[in-house]
């Protein structure tokens, strides 16, 4: 069994990459969609950046996501 923790970083993950050509996504977009409680959501989503596994940068009015593949997996699409 996968911890709650896990799980959500999976689920916004999973949508990172099916928006991956759309460009940075918000992280309220992230919370909403998935039903993600916001604050629990950037907490995991910052222990994935400091990861490497996201990059993050500001946008107006919230920070956005931006996903990138790690080079180990660069032969994904």
């Amino acid at each position: 069994m996968l911890s709650k923790k896990t799980q959500y970083a999976f689920q916004a993950l999973m949508y990172l990459a099916d928006k991956s050509k759309e460009g940075p996504v918000l992280i309220a977009e992230i919370a909403k969609k998935k039903k993600i409680p916001l604050k629990f959501l950037e907490n995991i989503l910052l222990e994935l950046k400091n990861a490497g596994i996201l990059e993050v940068r500001k946008g107006k009015g919230a920070a956005t996501i931006l996903g990138r593949i790690p080079r180990m997996y660069n032969w994904l699409p």
